[in-house]
């Protein structure tokens, strides 16, 4: 598929560049995910 040395290794680093970056971002971005609505509490219904 790639025909040079060259080659090889401008998409290894290309690889490694896309993997490092998912991971980054899936490691982080749970962590600043912020809501703007606040928590609705729970519905209290009477009892009998």
């Amino acid at each position: 598929m790639f025909a040079t040395t060259f080659s090889r290794q401008i998409a290894a680093i290309a690889c490694t560049v896309v993997m490092s970056a998912t991971c980054l971002m899936g490691a982080l971005a749970p962590a600043h995910v912020a809501t703007s609505t606040p928590p609705v509490a729970a519905i209290e219904a009477p009892t009998a």
